[in-house]
C-alpha cells in the first residue's frame, strides 16, 4: 500500500470538526488519496521477490538465472492480484488522549481507508482500549467510509484505560476474514511480540508519539505536578533529569522495535512533526525472510 500526498515534514492533521466536514461533505483532503497493492505473494504480474525452490512449486517459476549463479534453486514470486481487507486498529486508552496524538491517528486512519475506497478494496476498523470500544466490519463504497469517520468523530479516548494488547488480538483472531491490519498505539505499555503474530492477517504497527515523548529538549529545568493518565496516581516531574529519561526513552524505543522485528512485524514511529505519508510509505513490504535471500544473491 502506497499513499500519496505533500513530501513536506509534519502533514496536516485533521480536527474533529475537519472529520465532520468529510462526513457532511464525503470529501477528503489532498493529501489523502493513494495507490493500493496487495502485500502478500500471490498469482499476479508484479514481481515480488525470490524465494528458495520447495515441494509443490511450479518447475516453470524457477529463476534459471540465479540457479546459475548461486547453485541454488529458487522461484520467482509476484504479488498477489486480488484485494485484500484492510483492518484499522486504534489504540483509545487514555494515554493517547496525551498532546496530538488522537489528531494523529485520526489522520491516518482516514488517510489509510480512503487509500482502500479508492482502489474498491474493503476496510473495517476496531477501536480498543481495556476492552472493545467499536467494531466496523469491512466494507467498501462512500457510505461505508462515512461510517468509519463518523466513529472516529464520536469516539474519544477512554478514560483511566489502558490499551489490552492481547484481547484485542484474541478478538482479532476470531474475526471470520484474513486481513492487512495497521496497529495503531503509542505502544507505552509492555509488549508481548507473541500476541501479534496471527495466522491470516498481517500486521504492520505504527507507533504514534509526541516528540516530547519521545525526546525532551535540552533547555527544560524546575519540578511540575503529573498525574498518570492511566492510573491516576501523582508524581513529582523534575524536568532537569532529561538526560536520563531520554536515555531510558531511546532503550525503550529500541527494544519495541527490536521485539516487533524479530516476530516479522515492519513498524515505523510517528510524532506530529513527521510526514506521516514518508513513513508508512517506507515501511518495507517484503517479508524478512525475502530481504535475506536478496542480500544473498546480489
Amino acid at each position: 500500500m502506497a499513499i500519496s500526498g505533500s513530501t513536506e515534514p509534519g502533514a496536516d492533521l485533521l480536527s474533529k470538526k475537519e472529520l465532520l466536514k468529510i462526513v457532511a461533505e464525503n470529501r477528503v483532503a489532498e493529501f489523502l488519496p493513494g495507490e493500493w497493492e496487495s502485500l502478500k505473494p500471490g498469482s499476479g504480474y508484479d514481481f515480488d521477490g525470490l524465494r528458495e525452490f520447495g515441494p509443490g512449486d511450479p518447475i516453470s517459476q524457477i529463476d534459471w538465472l540465479t540457479r546459475a549463479r548461486t547453485g541454488k534453486l529458487y522461484v520467482r514470486e509476484f504479488l498477489a492480484e486480488s484485494h485484500y481487507n484492510l483492518m484499522l486498529i486504534l489504540d483509545l486508552s487514555t494515554s493517547m488522549a496525551w498532546g496530538r496524538k488522537t489528531s494523529l491517528m485520526d489522520t491516518i486512519a482516514v488517510s489509510l481507508a480512503w487509500s482502500a475506497l479508492t482502489t474498491n478494496n474493503t476496510f473495517g476498523l476496531l477501536l480498543w482500549a481495556d476492552e472493545l470500544i467499536f467494531y466496523l466490519p469491512p466494507g467498501t463504497g462512500l457510505e461505508h467510509f462515512t461510517s468509519l469517520v463518523t466513529a472516529l468523530v464520536h469516539h474519544q479516548p477512554r478514560q483511566k484505560s489502558s490499551f489490552t494488547l492481547t484481547s484485542c488480538m484474541n478478538y482479532l483472531k476470531k474475526l471470520p476474514f484474513q486481513s492487512l491490519t495497521f496497529l495503531l498505539s503509542d505502544l507505552l505499555n509492555p509488549l508481548d511480540e507473541a500476541d501479534l503474530v496471527i495466522a491470516g492477517h498481517e500486521i504492520k504497527v505504527l507507533q504514534l508519539l509526541e516528540e516530547i515523548e519521545k525526546e525532551m529538549p535540552d533547555n527544560l529545568s524546575g519540578l511540575i505536578d503529573c498525574v498518570d493518565p492511566e492510573t491516576g496516581n501523582e508524581y513529582l516531574l523534575d524536568l532537569g533529569r532529561w538526560p536520563g529519561y531520554n536515555r531510558s526513552m531511546t532503550k525503550f524505543l529500541k527494544q519495541i522495535k527490536e521485539q516487533l522485528t524479530h516476530a516479522g512485524i515492519p513498524s515505523t514511529l510517528i510524532t506530529p512533526a513527521d510526514n506521516f505519508v514518508t513513513k508508512i510509505n517506507a515501511l518495507n513490504r517484503l517479508p524478512p525472510a525475502a530481504d535475506r535471500i536478496r542480500h544473498q544473491i546480489r
